[in-house]
């Protein structure tokens, strides 16, 4: 199937008969075409974005912020064949039962479908993303021949992440989609039309010299970020009053983030050791990484949010490691770097060896610190909005107001203190946390950090009263219209979303795709 250059060709060929109109050529949405094509389904994949970044696509991200500031929204979303995966590294984390539930002590909590309706989507996703078969848990261990240290399961679930061999999604699904796939790039979304009985009827694009064409939809699918997803149906008020998709009056409301923040250090007599059951190993191409979490029943004693710790093996100051002077070394050899790397020939070697025999990636000398990722508890007074000023297409930007509940704060504070007090126990270390990690502190929004896991605003739920997407993740009184997008999730969890999303996604494919 072609991949074509909207800024070329838009006004050209023939643009119906398309099973599918997906936007947006990101983790969801390529991991879409790819698995409806495979159903025999004609896709249209459209993206504003081409094979590389530049500033006139990037700019097309810029919003205004009125709440908490983001780091850098405009550049940490990418408009590029491949999305923002071309800068991500390929994580992956299920989410736990408990995050499907709903908790009386979080409110706007509970998923209209279980763990169990999800979980068996996980399997083809992590084939279509080349991760193994196992568990996070259990069979991680038997993997490495290794047992939990012995952390209370009352307190803490010890799991592994695992991460993709190759976590941009366009290089690794670039030869299906070329052969499978009718592939629009360079066409930014500009408006969706609906029909006389309330789908959608068509959308028009624009590619960036000034050209417009309409493109009529049997199916449209805004595989979109977080943030974009929210902005496409507010934007489309022209038929419907306050946005696609808002007439429960929830469209923007319950943005959420996994606010990030250092926990401290961990001290330990044995840094080897601690190395072994909380550092990064390799197996053929397939990395994993060690991660502590929030078990239910902690959760559900303290009344708190999920979240979930790894140790981060870091060099102070000026030092990159010895691995990192090796291929110093090879990129560049002369008299000073061969002199550094023969000054730490000893340590290289014990990195070697332990990568030879154990698969871990061991870093002598390094130091050890805490890096937690919370729950944002989903609150309607963190929302994304319409700002006054406009893009180069004319339409109005994003505004977005990212707030962060007290009670996300306690739980990285009583959470860090658990942590704490599981790894002295087992004589694992003693963790010096950080300064100003108190429940008091008045300061605590400005002490989280985002990391562009942008959730909700779109939230899926059991009635039209209470979300904008039903359990298919179809828009509420728009037959035809879906949201496959992190900003559906009704909660956020503690693990990167992508692996959830995709399993959402796996699960449309069945439907748009039915006994094909």
């Amino acid at each position: 199937m072609p991949i074509i250059d909207a800024n070329e060709r838009l006004l050209e060929g023939d643009w119906t008969g398309f099973d599918a109109l997906i936007v947006g050529a990101g983790a969801a949405g390529i991991y879409l075409a790819v698995s409806l094509a495979r159903r025999r389904q004609r896709v249209l994949l459209i993206e504003s974005g081409h094979f590389t970044e530049d500033e006139d696509r990037q700019n097309l991200n810029d919003i205004e912020q009125t709440g908490k500031p983001m780091a850098n929204a405009l550049w940490n979303r990418k408009r590029i064949l491949g999305g923002t995966t071309t800068a991500w590294g390929g994580g992956t984390l299920p989410f736990s039962p408990l995050d499907f539930r709903r908790r009386e002590w979080v409110e706007h909590s509970g998923w209209p479908i279980t763990y169990d309706t999800l979980s068996p989507y996980f399997a083809p996703v992590g084939r279509f993303m080349g991760l193994d078969t196992g568990n996070y848990d259990s069979d991680m261990l038997a993997l490495w021949g290794r047992r939990n240290p012995g952390f209370d399961p009352a307190l803490i679930d010890y799991q592994h992440c695992k991460w993709s061999w190759q976590p941009n999604f366009y290089k690794l699904a670039e030869r299906r989609l070329k052969r499978d796939v009718t592939v629009l790039y360079n066409a930014h979304l500009l408006r969706i039309d609906l029909g006389e009985r309330g789908q959608v009827a068509q959308v028009e694009v624009g590619d960036f010299r000034g050209r417009r064409r309409s493109i009529p939809a049997k199916v449209l699918v805004l595989a979109t970020g977080g943030i974009e997803t929210n902005r496409i149906l507010l934007l489309n008020d022209h038929q419907v009053k306050g946005g696609l998709g808002n007439g429960s009056g929830w469209l923007g409301k319950a943005f959420m983030e996994h606010p990030c923040l250092v926990g401290g250090e961990v001290v330990s007599e044995d840094m080897g050791r601690l190395q072994e059951h909380f550092g990064t190993r390799l197996r053929g191409l397939r990395r994993y990484s060690a991660r502590l979490s929030a078990s239910p029943a902690w959760q559900e004693k303290h009344r708190l949010l999920n979240v979930s710790a790894s140790l981060m093996w870091l060099y102070e100051d000026d030092d990159a490691g010895p691995v990192a002077m090796l291929k110093s070394f090879a990129r560049r050899p002369g008299p000073t770097t061969a002199m550094a790397v023969a000054a730490r020939s000893g340590e290289i070697a014990r990195i070697a060896w332990r990568l030879a025999r154990q698969g871990l990636i061991y870093k002598p000398g390094a130091t050890a610190r805490i890096s937690l990722m919370c729950e944002q508890e989903p609150l309607r007074g963190s929302f994304v909005t319409l700002s006054d000023r406009t893009d180069a297409f004319g339409a109005r930007k994003a505004l977005l107001h990212w707030r962060i509940g007290a009670r996300t704060w306690e739980t990285a504070v009583r959470f860090s203190e658990t942590l704490a007090a599981e790894l002295q126990r087992l004589g694992l270390g003693t963790a010096h946390l950080a300064d100003g990690l108190r429940l008091d502190a008045p300061d605590y929004e400005t002490r989280l950090s985002d990391v562009n896991h942008h959730m909700g605003g779109t939230r899926m739920s059991a009635t039209a009263a209470d979300g904008v997407v039903d359990d298919q993740l179809q828009v509420w009184g728009t037959p035809n219209l879906y949201i496959c997008s992190s900003a559906v999730f009704p909660t956020a969890s503690h693990s990167n979303p992508t692996l959830t999303m995709l399993a959402l996604g796996a699960r449309l494919v069945d439907k748009l795709a039915g006994g094909t």
